[in-house]
């Protein structure tokens, strides 16, 4: 779907919400958010093909595409609805990531077990996924679609590769970095 631009105002306006709902929470500014988006693809949809990924979940220049499309397109199986909500209803334990789709920010909260169902609702189209990207909750705000929960299972890098060999245009010269658990940063 073509949509205009994400203007700095309704990204303000996207941060202070934050702030409101979650309280303690951490923008993630010093990391490319692709990556992440990269990384999320490769856990929790191995197995669409990366030009699926390319047209329907990942960001283009006037075209806004969301992450949950692997899930709204059934490019791979997940709980909907109001298992969904279920399986999600205790949050996830320790640190967990909190993309808002449309605006393109990355959050960090340090507890995810207080996330509700209810609490993630207040925004339009968000992505809560855990630290070791093994299970994600999305919200689409839409209410014939979603909400989506999926546990990560036979994840492979398939995405991350893929996506060094084609940034995009407004990234030349973007490598993206290895992804490794073991690495002492808190994201990727």
């Amino acid at each position: 779907m073509f949509v205009k631009k994400i203007s700095a105002a309704e990204k303000e306006a996207a941060r202070k919400k934050m702030h409101a709902v979650f309280g303690e929470c951490r923008e993630i500014t010093d990391k490319p958010i692709r990556p992440f988006l990269l990384k999320w693809l490769s856990a929790f949809a191995p197995d669409m093909e990366y030009y699926d990924a390319k047209s329907f979940c990942l960001p283009r220049r006037m075209y806004q595409n969301n992450l949950w499309h692997a899930f709204s397109y059934q490019k791979t199986d997940c709980y909907m609805g109001a298992l969904a909500q279920e399986a999600f209803s205790g949050g996830f334990p320790g640190m967990c990531y909190i993309l808002l789709n449309r605006e393109l920010l990355l959050f960090q909260i340090p507890d995810g077990s207080i996330l509700t169902p209810e609490m993630v609702s207040v925004f339009d189209s968000i992505v809560v996924t855990d630290h070791g990207f093994t299970c994600t909750y999305v919200y689409t705000g839409k209410e014939d679609m979603g909400p989506y929960f999926k546990t990560a299972e036979g994840a492979t890098d398939a995405f991350v590769a893929a996506g060094e060999d084609e940034p995009e245009p407004e990234e030349e010269g973007f490598s993206v970095p290895s992804v490794d658990e073991d690495d002492a940063s808190p994201l990727l």
